[in-house]
């Protein structure tokens, strides 16, 4: 048993340590047992007990566990096609092999809400298909949209990667809701019982996921990869997953980068040795990185939140970004940068506090994903263009003297702003906006 605790106690805290030698005394009395089938179903972190107590799933991690032990279960087999089985529970099934019939169902999306699936190519690395309900002009947008809630789920893209075999359910409101490519718990049972063992046996797909999956085990946040464990992830994108403690999941198999080296910031890795910031996946479009073109130095401090880390640029001063636990950008200050083009911080939805004191433009697509910004003070700024903070809904101070002109869905779903200074804003720029304390 102590053998046991001081390995769980190592990779996952001994909070997580105390709360397994409760759940699992019976197992503990076998050494080695616990510690062995835990290692084997999750990435070492010390997220985990935090977010199984968060999520209230101490019951089914409990149960999830005691299934490698002594609970043999089969997936649940039926004689029904696919389409059989998405029928009986309202559904119509398409099957897509062209970009053509990819693309017939861009039209049930809005358009901030469009998948990437639609951006063309994704046939070369997934097997596609689409349920859609058959009352589906008759569901409407929810006002406060829940990922699995009648309007997420009434158009689902159902996907398998032609790599592993690794199963994405993916809801009607993209991004705009957490975890959406998990929608029913990433879990073809949760839609009708059987469908698992249909996709098997009518196309050959057999996921390549933990078979507890089958049965209902998901924890938000989580990903099951194909080495059959569970990872703490922070962003989804374009069927990559970044994780706090260095781990890059691409289409199901995990990349550990090197501690030593390496530091995954959000979706962005800064190499130490050759003092550069870039981009894993060249797809993703965000300048951020553009800043960071003639690094002299790049020093990292830990704390008890999370990381400093300050990087000094040739000629210029110091730039510092500050991260939370998870390794996801909370606070930059920066005294440099004085334009910024399309998409900075495009996917970041974790910045607290931003100093860009010398900013003076701002074009398209400035955070528009951030959630937890409460006060903006950019006093040297001039210009902003469209999209502006469009999803943050908790900023309550603006402080923009300067700014003379704004693009459109400027600060679009504020409704909590309870003071503003920008003076020298023309008069019919106001229009642009949909926020009603303009």
């Amino acid at each position: 048993m102590d053998r046991d605790y001081s390995i769980l106690k190592k990779n996952y805290g001994e909070k997580f340590a105390k709360l397994c030698r409760k759940l699992f005394p019976t197992i503990l009395e076998t050494e080695g047992l616990l510690s062995k089938v835990i290692l084997s179903k999750f990435s070492p972190n010390h997220f985990l007990y935090d977010d199984i107590i968060n999520n209230n799933y101490v019951e089914y991690f409990k149960e999830y566990i005691y299934s490698f032990i002594d609970i043999e279960k089969d997936k649940p087999q039926t004689n029904k096609s696919v389409k059989e089985l998405l029928s009986d529970v309202g559904y119509d099934f398409y099957e897509c092999n062209t970009e053509e019939e990819i693309q017939k169902f861009k039209k049930y999306y809005r358009k901030d809400e469009e998948i990437c699936t639609f951006q063309g190519g994704r046939l070369k690395r997934n097997h596609v298909f689409w349920a859609v309900k058959k009352d589906v002009d008759k569901i409407k947008r929810e006002k406060v949209p829940k990922r699995d809630d009648p309007y997420g789920k009434s158009v689902i893209s159902i996907q398998f990667t032609k790599q592993g075999n690794f199963l994405l359910i993916t809801n009607r409101y993209n991004h705009h809701v957490k975890n959406s490519d998990s929608t029913f718990g990433g879990n073809l049972e949760n839609i009708n019982k059987g469908l698992t063992y249909a996709f098997e046996k009518e196309y050959g797909l057999k996921i390549n996921q933990n078979p507890y999956n089958i049965y209902g085990f998901s924890l938000e946040n989580y990903i099951c990869a194909d080495n059959d464990k569970w990872y703490r992830y922070n962003y989804e994108l374009n069927n990559i997953y970044y994780c706090p403690n260095n781990v890059i999941i691409d289409k199901g198999k995990p990349k550990q980068l090197d501690k030593s080296r390496f530091i995954l910031v959000d979706y962005f890795i800064i190499d130490l040795k050759n003092k550069t910031i870039k981009l894993y996946d060249k797809e993703i479009e965000d300048n951020f990185i553009d800043e960071f073109n003639n690094i002299d130095k790049i020093e990292i401090h830990n704390n008890e939140t999370g990381k400093n880390i300050i990087i000094k640029l040739k000629n210029k001063e110091y730039i510092i970004i500050k991260t939370n636990k998870f390794n996801q950008i909370i606070e930059i200050t920066d005294n440099n940068i004085k334009h910024i083009n399309d998409k900075y911080l495009n996917w970041n939805t974790t910045i607290t506090k931003l100093e860009l004191p010398n900013l003076k433009t701002i074009r398209d697509w400035f955070m528009p994903n951030n959630k937890e910004l409460e006060e903006i003070n950019l006093p040297n700024l001039t210009k902003i263009g469209d999209f502006f903070l469009i999803s943050n809904e908790k900023i309550s101070i603006v402080t923009l003297p300067k700014l003379e002109s704004i693009g459109y869905y400027f600060l679009n779903k504020n409704e909590k702003i309870s003071k503003y200074i920008y003076s020298q804003l023309k008069e019919n720029n106001t229009e642009k906006t949909n926020n009603k304390n303009r």
